[in-house]
This record gives C-alpha cells, structure tokens and sequence, in this order.
C-alpha cells in the first residue's frame, strides 16, 4: 500500500490541550480510513496507532503492535518497553519515575478482569503509545481530558464498561539519546515528571482504578 505523512494544525478553538489534540487526531485518522475502506464498517479491520512525534523509533515497531488488533485477537494494545533499553535509552529520573507509576497503576488494575489475562498485568501506562481497533474511536473522542489521562483513562473504561480486551508487547524501543542528554540530571524534568504524577494518581489511579 501507500506511504504518507499528512500534517494537520491543532485546532484549537475546538481541541483543547494535549487532549484535544489526541481527539483531532483520532477523529481525522478515522475519517481517512473510513474515506479509504468506503465505509466505516470496514474499519473494523484496522487500527488506530498514537505515538508523541519525539518517539521515533515507534515506527520500527508498529507491525508488532497491532499484529494482534490485525488479527482478531485483541482490541487495545499498550506497548510495554523493554526493561534493558528503558534504562540505557531514558534518562535515570525519568526510568525510575515511570516504573514506579507502572507498578502503582497495574497493582490497581489487577482487581479488574480485563486486567487479569496473562499479556494484560504488566502494562506500560507511562510509555504513551497505544493503539485500538478503528471502531472503539468513540471510547476516546467521547473523553474529554485535555493531559496526559486523555490517552489512558479510555481504555480502562473500554476494558472495565465494555469488556474490551487489552494486552500488551514488549518492543525494543530506543530513546532519542539527544533527549536523555538534554533532560538527566535537570530538576526543570524532575519536577515535570512529578507535576505528571500527580495528574495520573489523581485522574487515573484515584478515579478510574480505585
């Protein structure tokens, strides 16, 4: 098939915030497969995948992500890093703040079924990227956070409300070094790492898994 790159501007009279974005998105990639399957209920078919734009190194591993969306077997997927280029690629804040938000977040989601099956108790909550099966699209533009929670809390609600499956790969997933350089050992990082999870142990610990 064919290749692209299309660039959209945020609108942001209509999406605010980093969530907002994620909605626009969303609801543009959804119209494009639509348009490019004639309808939606082909989208059935296909996924949806997110990624922030500084993880490059994603798009070496998209196949492995959806594979299982692809193929019938799952519906959300959360790719989960691999514990060795975790600690080499991120900086060493950002590694040990993020494990131990991961660790919080699954020992929550463990007393939900969705969250028992074997590839679902490990998930990587604070890696960012996802992808869902093109259909459950309103499972996200029906959130309207404009952070972080906007990426996470619908597919909880897919998985504990609509009894959607979850799981989760392991990816070989490398870090810009350039951002490793840039953001260990500066408390201007630490402290945004911080101010994220408050956010998350507000929104998604405290009001979705509790």
């Amino acid at each position: 098939g064919k290749g692209y790159i299309k660039v959209y501007q945020q609108d942001k009279a209509i999406y605010h915030g980093k969530g907002g974005a994620l909605r626009q998105a969303i609801y543009t990639a959804r119209e494009l497969l639509a348009d490019a399957n004639k309808n939606y209920d082909k989208c059935e078919k296909t996924a949806i995948c997110f990624a922030e734009p500084e993880k490059v190194d994603i798009a070496n591993h998209i196949h492995l992500i959806v594979k299982t969306i692809l193929d019938g077997s799952t519906d959300i997927v959360v790719p989960k890093r691999s514990e060795e280029l975790f600690r080499q690629t991120y900086p060493i804040e950002q590694f040990h703040s993020e494990n131990f938000a991961n660790l919080h977040f699954n020992s929550l989601a463990k007393h939900f079924k969705g969250f028992q099956a074997e590839n679902a108790t490990q998930i990587d909550w604070l890696f960012g990227p996802f992808a869902f099966r093109t259909s459950l699209a309103d499972t996200w533009l029906n959130y309207n956070g404009t952070s972080w929670d906007a990426q996470m809390i619908p597919y909880v609600r897919a998985v504990r409300n609509e009894n959607r499956r979850i799981s989760s790969v392991t990816i070989d997933f490398r870090h810009p070094k350039e951002m490793k350089e840039q953001e260990e050992g500066d408390p201007k990082w630490t402290n945004k790492r911080l101010q994220q999870l408050n956010v998350l142990f507000d929104l998604l610990g405290g009001k979705e898994l509790s």
